[in-house]
């Protein structure tokens, strides 16, 4: 009987353990599946906030063209944006046209000493990659990063 107890103690475990191994996030495994967007453009690209300030205003459904870095030209329409009368948040999100898939969202907000942050991200949930908008010793870069890093923060 005591054999008996100590082997289904043992098998217990053993179903626990090999249970908690199939609980490794998905969500990992699969980014390495997914193709890769950004594949061709660098990991880094600096940017000009004045070329992504000017869009805050435009209306939905219209067409934009920027050149978001020296060979990264992003094409798209204006799915959303922000309530106009909020003058300490303005936001908009222009679906790509020439990434498909690809979303770029980029709001403007005041903190509270009035100085002007941004924050933006280009990202696709069928692919692998994604760039997320960072200040960098006073300059605004697009950064390349795995998609998945984005979504868990």
């Amino acid at each position: 009987m005591k054999y008996l107890k100590s082997g289904f103690i043992s098998v217990f475990f053993t179903l626990c353990f090999l249970q908690g191994i199939t609980q490794i996030s998905p969500t990992t495994k699969d980014e390495y599946r997914k193709p890769k967007l950004f594949a061709d453009l660098p990991a880094e690209m600096p940017l000009k906030v004045s070329v992504l300030n000017s869009i805050l205003d435009f209306e939905k459904g219209r067409s934009v063209n920027l050149q978001l870095g020296s060979n990264f030209n992003y094409r798209g329409v204006v799915v959303s944006k922000s309530d106009p009368a909020e003058a300490s948040l303005k936001s908009i999100v222009i679906k790509s046209i020439n990434r498909q898939g690809a979303t770029l969202t980029f709001t403007r907000t005041i903190n509270k000493e009035g100085d002007l942050v941004y924050l933006g991200r280009i990202l696709s949930f069928r692919h692998s990659d994604a760039y997320e908008l960072k200040l960098q010793e006073g300059q605004y870069v697009f950064i390349k990063k795995r998609s998945d890093e984005l979504f868990n923060e």
